[in-house]
């Protein structure tokens, strides 16, 4: 894996930048990375760019203008999953819904399959559409009143058998090559293992979580780190790290601690990046230290939840994300009075949090909040929640 040389204060412009378009249609609903594009979708469906002049390659829009509610997290063997509405309604959630897989070299249709969600136990809103789908090798995998159903990824054949479900709400992650699910009822979590291929049972637990839970929100996947937000008096907020093999909790760090508070809940839409990465055997993650003015990340061991080491960023990081062996940073400069447009990508070492390469992002847009993605060849790809007017829907930088 390539790095980044290291030059202090470089400042990087734009490559390209996809420009907004009017109307508050345009709003990320998620989006795919492959070697030669980035797909991002927006309600009217999925639009790929080409990767190194940003040149629209191809669109997919929703049949009927209906709207397009939710993405796989990742394109795996160079298709990936998406849900629109069949239906829809003025201020309203649809009943009934299509699971579409796509090729993402060209945005041509795989396969659909109905999806039902009128009986589902949870609110609908989009990151719960997300839950609902995932994809891993050779598989696509959509909850349906809480029974996980796969398709054959190429084709969208059945391949698994009725599983039983879990109760309560319910969602999907990936895990290695297992399929993970998690069930939140009466303020108890379950997490399950599913065989990707096969769909038996590899491990079911249901974790010590310190007390009741009212939510739970996956973080990260591998390996698989969850966040629960507890429910009344008793209910305790940590991050919860599980061994990919047997569901055995390693680590449990506490939301509120002597490190401070975990900024681990977004509040800026679908399209931020993760608040945590994992690096070799740390996992990574956003604190807010009482009574100072910049975000630290600090690497908490997968064991045992130990920190190891901490970097202050004397900004609010807006970006995190893991790159080989290092651990990469975009933070926004802020100060006791207040912040300003200067952005800055840190790239640190992932075992030590010593600082390898620094540059300063120009084409200051909104703390440059989004999902970012980093290759060999070095070009940053910044993909925006936004995507009205002013705002750019995608920017790439090449980092020298």
């Amino acid at each position: 894996m390539k790095r980044i040389r290291k030059r202090r204060l470089r400042q990087v412009r734009p490559v390209w930048q996809v420009p907004g378009a009017p109307g508050r249609t345009h709003d990320a609903v998620g989006d795919w990375r492959t070697a030669r594009l980035v797909i991002r979708g927006r309600p009217d469906g999925l639009h790929g760019y080409d990767l190194e002049t940003g040149e629209p390659r191809w669109s997919w829009i929703a049949p009927d203008h209906r709207l397009l509610l939710a993405m796989s997290r990742t394109a795996v063997g160079g298709v990936g999953l998406a849900v629109h509405a069949d239906e829809n309604g003025p201020g309203e959630w649809p009943a009934t819904c299509t699971v579409t897989a796509f090729t993402t070299d060209d945005g041509n249709v795989l396969w659909s399959v109905p999806y039902d969600f009128s009986n589902e136990p949870w609110t609908y809103d989009y990151d719960r559409f997300a839950g609902a789908i995932a994809l891993a090798p050779d598989r696509a995998v959509v909850l349906t009143q809480g029974r996980p159903a796969a398709y054959a990824l190429s084709s969208g054949n059945t391949v698994w058998p009725p599983i039983a479900p879990l109760k309560g709400d319910s969602r999907l992650a990936v895990c290695g090559h297992g399929i993970v699910q998690i069930g939140l009822a009466d303020g108890d979590v379950t997490v399950r293992c599913l065989d990707a291929s096969e769909g038996s049972i590899r491990w079911e637990t249901r974790p010590d979580t310190g007390g009741p839970v009212r939510e739970v929100q996956v973080l990260l996947e591998d390996p698989l780190a969850i966040l629960c937000l507890g429910k009344g008096r008793r209910g305790v907020e940590m991050l919860l790290v599980l061994d990919s093999k047997d569901g055995r909790p390693t680590a449990r760090i506490p939301v509120h601690g002597p490190h401070g508070e975990l900024r681990v809940q977004s509040t800026y839409g679908l399209l931020d990046d993760q608040p945590v990465a994992a690096v070799g055997d740390l996992l990574v993650a956003m604190v807010r230290p009482p009574g100072t003015y910049g975000d630290h990340l600090t690497a908490f061991t997968l064991d045992r939840g130990t920190p190891r080491w901490t970097w202050r960023s004397e900004g609010t990081i807006s970006g995190l994300f893991a790159f080989g062996d290092s651990v990469v940073a975009v933070s926004k400069w802020e100060s006791s009075e207040g912040p300003d447009g200067t952005v800055h990508v840190h790239q640190l070492n992932g075992a030590t949090g010593v600082v390898r390469a620094v540059r300063r992002l120009r084409g200051y847009q909104a703390g440059m909040r989004g999902r970012y993605h980093l290759d060999g060849d070095r070009r940053l790809v910044r993909v925006s929640h936004w995507g009205e007017g002013a705002w750019h829907p995608a920017q790439m930088f090449r980092l020298r």
